[in-house]
């Protein structure tokens, strides 16, 4: 009887293990290929895309169907050296566009390389700092491109010279000064002393000091120098060229050799300077490397004035008291 009993739970258990639903063997089914290699195929079409990110995720999918296969397993090693591709030509994609994407600048200012040329420095010496629009420059050198837009700042010992491309006109600036290029021949003095060249007939410059605005004009070229007033109006000196200053009340004509005041109130009375000692004694004309253009021209309209001048004082006019009253020191003869 035991015996009978142990051959029948042999045969039991026999049974039991004979027809235990045996673990289907995943890795020789057919599907689980044919899926894995559709992946494979798929993710080579997205590196050829550069969609790299997408490959990643497609070939991330097929090593998760061939997790469990052999590492000797064809499509396993295809799938492995085809993630490695993915992921390095990612990275280098992703290097590349860093360094040909301009950083975005925290304070909300556009990126140097969109900086138009609507001015460019053609002469510039000590340091001057470029804010507004654009990032900031922190030290202007030649060839620098200047936008429209811009806000110059002269620092003491440093000068600058630009040149427009939108407006033949050059513009001189030096010894802590303070200027912003509000468009291709308006320009904002806030401080200093310039020296302006518009190059083509019937051209015009407009300037607009802390308060007062006014636009000159001539049918020849013209030069002028420029100041900024202690009261915020602007001293102007004629050089070349016959020019018209224009402000909402009133105009000024000026000659070669004139001076007068622009003020909040009008026009000062013009009174005249002498071109030779201002040529030589000016630094908006000594101070730079190479002279302005119309170095001649300025020289042959000194002796013209030389010529026609009976009685010369040796004086220098400085700022404005009112629209009658200027501030002349008498130079001594020694």
């Amino acid at each position: 009887m035991p015996f009978k009993r142990s051959l029948f739970l042999y045969f039991l258990l026999s049974g039991w293990l004979v027809f235990l639903p045996a673990t289907p063997d995943y890795f020789q089914s057919p599907s689980y290929s044919s899926e894995a290699l559709e992946f494979l195929q798929l993710s080579e079409k997205q590196i050829e895309q550069d969609d790299f990110r997408g490959a990643i995720a497609t070939l991330n999918k097929a090593m998760g169907i061939l997790k469990e296969t052999s590492r000797n397993h064809p499509l396993r090693i295809q799938a492995e050296k085809q993630l490695r591709i993915a992921k390095g030509r990612s990275i280098v994609a992703k290097y590349t566009r860093s360094k040909l994407k301009p950083v975005t600048d925290p304070s909300g200012f556009l990126p140097l390389e969109d900086e138009p040329k609507d001015f460019s420095v053609s002469q510039v010496f000590g340091r001057i700092i470029s804010k507004n629009t654009w990032t900031e420059r922190e030290q202007l050198s030649e060839n620098d491109p200047v936008g429209v837009g811009r806000r110059l700042t002269v620092l003491p010992k440093g000068g600058i010279e630009v040149i427009g491309y939108k407006e033949p006109i050059m513009l001189r600036s030096l010894d802590a000064s303070s200027f912003e290029l509000a468009g291709a021949n308006f320009i904002h003095l806030n401080s200093g002393s310039y020296l302006f060249h518009q190059t083509k007939k019937n051209g015009s410059i407009k300037l607009k000091s802390p308060l007062t605005e006014c636009t000159l004009s001539s049918e020849d070229p013209f030069v002028f120098m420029a100041g900024v007033t202690t009261n915020g109006g602007l001293k102007i000196i004629g050089l070349l060229g016959g020019i018209t200053c224009v402000m909402e009340s009133e105009s000024e004509r000026l000659i070669p050799g004139q001076l007068c005041f622009a003020l909040p109130e009008g026009f000062s009375r013009t009174m005249s300077v002498e071109l030779s000692t201002l040529i030589v004694t000016s630094k908006l004309i000594t101070a730079f490397r190479r002279p302005p253009s119309f170095m001649k021209k300025l020289n042959q309209q000194a002796m013209l004035q030389a010529l026609r001048t009976k009685q010369r004082f040796r004086t220098v006019v400085g700022d404005v008291k009112g629209t009658r009253d200027f501030e002349i020191k008498v130079i001594e003869e020694k």
